[in-house]
């Protein structure tokens, strides 16, 4: 009997998982949506993009940030830069 108690736990934990990766997907995706939104986009330069990726990726390195804040605001970066090369 504790087995087939055991075998439901790791099912609903397997989907609490699942379901946290999901949300957090969601979350990528609205904010990569909202990136590439050129309406949201700053007028900053490159020079100014690049030191801002330098100094998120070492606010990321000592820890300061979580790897999805990390994540979305990378991307929001490199979206801007996309934006001033074509």
């Amino acid at each position: 009997m504790s087995s087939s108690i055991g075998k439901r736990q790791r099912e609903r934990q397997k989907l609490e998982r699942a379901q946290v990766k999901a949300e957090r997907r969601a979350v990528r995706q609205a904010a990569g949506a909202e990136a590439t939104d050129p309406a949201t986009l700053s007028p900053r330069g490159e020079p100014e993009l690049i030191d801002d990726l330098r100094v998120l990726q070492q606010a990321f390195e000592d820890g300061e940030m979580s790897p999805e804040d990390f994540e979305v605001r990378r991307d929001r970066i490199r979206a801007e830069l996309e934006c001033l090369w074509s």
